[in-house]
C-alpha cells in the first residue's frame, strides 16, 4: 500500500490499538467415517495483532509474526535496492477505508506483492468453501483491476476486482475459493499478483504500493456430491428397435430396484446411452442408465 499523504489519498488517518488472541486451529477427524469438527480461520477478519497504526496502516514485512494466524511472505522483490522498502502487507484501519467486517483489512502489497497464508488440518476428500471479501486499493495512483491468486495444496484460483471504489465505499466482493482436502495439514494462501505502479513518495521513484484487500475469510465443510446411477425405462408409445429416444426425452422413468440380468447391469452400458432389448418376434424395450447427484 502505497504512503501517501492525506491530501493525496483523501482520507483519515488515525492511531488504533487493538489486542486478542489467537482462534484455534481446525480439527480433525479421528477416523474416516467420523463425524467432522467444523473447521475454522483463525483471525479471518485480522482483528487481532497488537499494533500501532502510522497514517491509518500498519506496515507487515515478510517473516514478521505481527499479523496473529498468519505468515507473511512475498515474491522476495524489495523496492528501490537497499531502502528496506519492499515486499509484505498492510493491516489498514477502518480509518484509511472501511472494512468489510470489523474494523480492519489486508491490502497484499506494501510496496511490492505480498502474501498471506495460514495451515489448516484437513480430512481426506472432504471439499471445503472458503469465503472471503475482495476489493481493492482505492488510491488515485493505483487505478485499475487489482488481483490476487487462493490456493491450497494443488488448487489455485485467480480473483480480479475493477471497480472504481472510494475509502468509504469499498465495493467489496463476495468470492468463495473451494478445495478438497487431503487428510493432511494444507497451507492456504493469498498472494497478489498486481503490479499497477505509482509514484512512491517514501522511497521515490515507483512502486506497486496498491494491490487487493482482503477481510472477512472463513471456512466450512461443503456437502460432497456423489454421483448415482440410475436404471430408467421409456415408456414414451410405440416401440422401435431402429430409432432410439434421446437420452433428453421426458418419456424417461426410473426402474425400481436394481436389475438382476447381466444384460441390464451398469457396468455393460455408457450413461444416458439408450439401448434395445427385443421381447418376442418385434416387442422389445429401451433402456437408459443416467446419474443423479446425492449430497452426504
Amino acid at each position: 500500500m502505497h504512503r501517501l499523504t492525506k491530501t493525496t489519498r483523501n482520507i483519515f488517518t488515525g492511531t488504533l490499538v487493538a489486542a486478542a488472541a489467537l482462534a484455534a486451529p481446525m480439527a480433525m477427524a479421528g477416523a474416516a467415517n467420523a463425524a467432522t469438527v467444523p473447521p475454522t480461520i483463525a483471525n479471518g477478519g485480522f482483528e487481532t495483532a497488537n499494533i500501532a497504526y502510522g497514517g491509518g496502516f500498519h506496515w507487515v514485512q515478510v517473516g514478521e509474526s505481527t499479523l496473529d494466524g498468519w505468515t507473511v511472505g512475498g515474491p522476495g522483490l524489495v523496492y528501490p535496492v537497499g531502502t528496506g522498502y519492499g515486499e509484505g502487507i498492510d493491516i489498514v484501519s477502518s480509518d484509511l477505508w472501511k472494512a468489510a467486517e470489523g474494523s480492519r483489512s489486508i491490502d497484499l502489497n506494501a510496496y511490492n506483492q505480498g502474501s498471506i497464508s495460514q495451515t489448516i488440518a484437513t480430512v481426506a476428500d472432504q471439499t471445503y468453501n472458503v469465503t472471503f471479501a475482495m476489493s481493492g486499493n482505492p488510491g488515485v495512483l493505483f487505478q485499475g483491476a487489482k488481483t490476487m491468486t487462493v490456493t491450497a495444496g494443488t488448487t489455485a484460483t485467480n480473483y480480479t476486482f475493477n471497480k472504481a471504489n472510494t475509502p468509504d465505499n469499498m465495493m467489496y466482493d463476495s468470492n468463495i475459493f473451494s478445495f478438497i482436502g487431503t487428510g493432511s495439514p494444507m497451507t492456504l494462501t493469498f498472494a497478489s499478483t498486481t503490479t499497477i505502479q505509482g509514484a512512491n513518495e517514501v522511497t521515490g521513484g515507483l512502486s506497486a504500493a496498491g494491490g487487493p484487500v482482503i477481510d472477512n475469510v472463513s471456512i466450512d465443510t461443503a456437502q460432497n456430491v456423489v454421483k448415482t446411477k440410475v436404471w430408467n425405462t421409456w415408456t414414451g408409445g410405440p416401440v422401435s428397435a431402429t430409432s432410439a429416444p434421446t437420452a433428453t426425452d421426458p418419456a424417461w422413468h426410473p426402474t425400481n430396484g436394481d436389475p438382476q440380468s447381466t444384460l441390464h447391469k451398469s457396468e455393460n452400458h455408457k450413461v444416458n446411452e439408450p439401448y434395445f432389448v427385443p421381447k418376442g418376434k418385434s416387442g422389445g424395450a429401451w433402456f437408459m442408465w443416467s446419474e443423479v447427484d446425492t449430497t452426504s
